[in-house]
């Protein structure tokens, strides 16, 4: 009974494994993108001396 739920379960969660990962795969590009908008920000406050709305 155990393995036939295993297998249920996994017969229904490997096929979506790749769509998991692209998706991890696209945050941590955002997450990258995110960190260097902020720097940039950062930078052009320093240099204007203006802070902008966050």
């Amino acid at each position: 009974m155990d393995t036939e739920i295993i297998s249920i379960t996994l017969g229904a969660l490997l096929p979506l494994y790749p769509l998991l990962f692209a998706i991890h795969q696209k945050i941590g590009r955002y997450d990258e993108i995110v960190e260097e908008f902020k720097a940039l920000r950062a930078e052009h406050e320093e240099f204007t001396g203006a802070p902008h709305a966050r």
